[in-house]
């Protein structure tokens, strides 16, 4: 389902459906409103059947117009009577039609609040990174809650109407109430149903909690892997940004930085402060140098505290991702028009959010990149990207090899790269590189951003055939060990 058909949906459901559902209460109230002029009107129509003018008329037409005037006194006299001793029905229904007006109404005001909402902070959060930091979490929180108010008032209503129809049918139940009690079955069976609705849309919109990113791999301690943790610790004073707090070295994953809590798999161990991920797949297949530079775009983000907002934005950002894959998952699993709602106000607010999130993730990843390009130069910087982002599609494309599962993949990807050079496409360039709590932007525009030329020695460095070189220098440093004094 594309996005605009999601917007039309929830649109409809914030709008026009608490519109269409105040039509049958303004009628109910119309009806009160009709009875409560009979009772001052018909005392009035007594009045003069009661006194006639006189016409001087006789004979059989004046007894026959008498007769039909006392008929209708009579049938006039009952319906008042009727009416004049039922004050407190007729009360309870007053109260009860335009409760469910005010109910619809309120639900139809609430959906356009949801909305405005939605686009007004979106809106600031695209012209500031801090609003976007400070209230994407609590705007959300707030957009369940105002959902579900919408839901509940609109189930006011519906119940509202109902138990209007029911004050009538017990009222008027001698002639022809059981019209009502008919009528009414199907309305209960709605109202059963937006209860429901209410209950799933409250559990499965509830407040995001905090969560960790989940990696596999292992911890490198400065026990581990002095060499390491030294090379990393020069790149650090060299640039002037702070150390991490922990290293991991893993396989699948990208490079990345994260001050969110980490759990490593399969140890379960779980790290708190600056964590650096190192992927075995890549850092193999780079120059120490390349792998340098991109060490040192992730640190970069350290010295702009982005990982700081990051552990705020990204991850949740990925929980409310997650939230929208799994109900969408439910769904899929058990069709219910009851999870629908959650899932379209979810995609919306999600959707409306993208530009803004995009926009400041982007602008994050741009001056990491001038960073890391304080390593070695814009050159090797450029190289190691467009050299990451070539051996991403390789590592995809043998994952998703059915021959290769069960084999050792670093072998795989290295015996790969020995015997082929990588190939470079436009597609290749307008890739993101896959991270765990991020979005870059595409190669081709971190390349604009460090003004690097493609020219055909860059493109010939970074899509060489792997060497000795590539493979050897990372398994020297994590084999490193202090000496026994």
């Amino acid at each position: 389902m594309s996005d605009h058909v999601i917007h039309r949906k929830v649109l409809a459901f914030l709008l026009l459906l608490p519109l269409g559902l105040m039509l049958y209460p303004a009628l109910q109230w119309y009806r009160v409103t009709e009875i409560e002029h009979d009772l001052v009107r018909l005392p009035q129509q007594l009045e003069q059947l009661r006194h006639p003018p006189d016409t001087g008329e006789s004979g059989r037409k004046a007894e026959m117009k008498r007769r039909a005037m006392e008929s209708r006194t009579n049938r006039i006299e009952e319906k008042l009577r009727f009416l004049e001793a039922q004050p407190g029905s007729l009360m309870l229904r007053r109260v009860l039609s335009i409760s469910a007006l005010l109910g619809a109404f309120g639900a139809f005001v609430m959906g356009l609040g949801i909305v405005l909402k939605i686009r007004v902070d979106s809106d600031r959060a695209h012209r500031s990174f801090d609003y976007l930091l400070d209230h994407l979490g609590a705007s959300f929180d707030a957009v369940s809650r105002m959902l579900l108010w919408h839901i509940g008032l609109m189930l006011t209503a519906l119940t509202a109407t109902a138990l209007y129809e029911v004050a009538w049918t017990y009222t008027n139940w001698a002639t022809h109430g059981y019209v009502a009690m008919a009528f009414t079955s199907s309305w209960w069976g709605a109202i059963w149903c937006t209860a429901w609705l209410f209950f799933r849309a409250r559990r499965e919109l509830a407040p995001l909690e905090d969560s960790s990113v989940d990696v596999l791999g292992r911890v490198q301690t400065r026990d581990d892997a002095p060499g390491l943790w030294k090379w990393i610790d020069g790149i650090a004073r060299k640039l002037d940004v702070p150390r991490p707090d922990h290293i991991v070295v893993g396989l699948v994953q990208g490079f990345f930085v994260t001050s969110t809590p980490v759990r490593v798999e399969p140890q379960q161990h779980l790290l708190s402060g600056r964590t650096l991920y190192i992927p075995l797949t890549f850092a193999s297949v780079l120059s120490q140098a390349e792998t340098a530079a991109i060490i040192g775009h992730e640190l970069g983000h350290f010295s702009h505290n982005d990982t700081d907002h990051g552990a705020q934005l990204s991850p949740l950002y990925q929980r409310m991702q997650q939230k929208i894959a799994v109900l969408i998952q439910q769904d899929e699993d058990k069709p219910s028009w009851f999870n629908r709602p959650a899932i379209w106000a979810s995609v919306y607010y999600l959707d409306q959010f993208d530009r803004a999130y995009h926009h400041w993730s982007r602008q994050q990843e741009l001056a990491a990149d001038q960073v890391g390009a304080r390593v070695g130069g814009p050159a090797v910087c450029a190289s190691a990207l467009i050299r990451v982002t070539a051996v991403s599609d390789v590592i995809e494309e043998l994952l998703a090899d059915p021959r290769l599962r069960g084999s050792n993949l670093l072998q795989a990807l290295q015996d790969r790269l020995r015997r082929t050079e990588l190939t470079l496409t436009r597609e290749t360039l307008e890739h993101t590189i896959a991270h765990p709590i991020d979005t870059h932007p595409p190669t081709r525009t971190r390349l604009e951003a460090l003004a690097v030329s493609l020219d055909q020695a860059l493109l010939r460095h970074a899509t060489r055939k792997l060497g000795e070189a590539e493979t050897s220098w990372l398994s020297r440093m994590l084999a490193s060990r202090p000496h026994a004094a």
